[in-house]
């Protein structure tokens, strides 16, 4: 945990409320973006995410401060996340959730080059919402958040060697759907 969340942390606990506001803000764009990619629904990443926040600040006593923050509030989110996605009614949009609009190119020299980079990017991120929700997850957690594999493991309740193989699948259907391995794609069998 760095030295500004033990310390927010610390002034929650001896009753500054206002001071979980900048836990907030340091994480609420990451953790929606782990949520949406968990559940595809904006209003429901938007509850869950809101849900784990105010999880997080009623059960701010049993956390460790000797651990980082953001696995811990990240396994409540995306606990609170699998139980929406139980409790939800499935409809007949599967895959549609875009990710994110690509904006018009620019007349700047780079325009072309940024709008190829663009599309690549969306192009993985498409394939990796296209991955079973456990595979889906898992990357989310280990290459975009950049947790150890035992955070990952601790954040969704398995074993390190579960979080492995579903690393190792996620990289082989990844390879399957893009053709290559993508460039973010670092080796974790060690």
């Amino acid at each position: 945990m760095n030295a500004s969340d033990r310390d927010v942390v610390l002034d929650v606990r001896q009753g500054n409320r206002d001071a979980f506001g900048g836990l907030v803000r340091a994480y609420q764009g990451r953790l929606f973006g782990l949520v949406m990619m968990m559940v595809r629904d904006r209003p429901g990443a938007e509850e869950v995410t809101q849900d784990a926040f105010v999880r997080a600040f009623t059960h701010l006593a049993h956390y460790d401060e000797r651990r980082p923050f953001y696995p811990w509030l990240a396994s409540i989110a995306v606990r609170l996340a699998q139980n929406w996605l139980v409790g939800r009614v499935r409809t007949v949009h599967r895959e549609g959730t875009a990710l994110e609009s690509a904006p018009e190119p620019g007349a700047e020299p780079g325009a072309l080059a940024g709008l190829v980079a663009q599309e690549r990017g969306r192009e993985l991120w498409d394939a990796v919402a296209a991955l079973s929700s456990g595979e889906r997850t898992a990357v989310m957690l280990f290459y975009r958040d950049d947790l150890a594999v035992g955070d990952v493991a601790r954040a969704l309740g398995v074993t390190t060697g579960t979080i492995k193989t579903l690393l190792f699948r996620a990289r082989r259907h990844l390879r399957e759907r893009l053709g290559a391995a993508p460039s973010f794609i670092k080796d974790v069998s060690q």
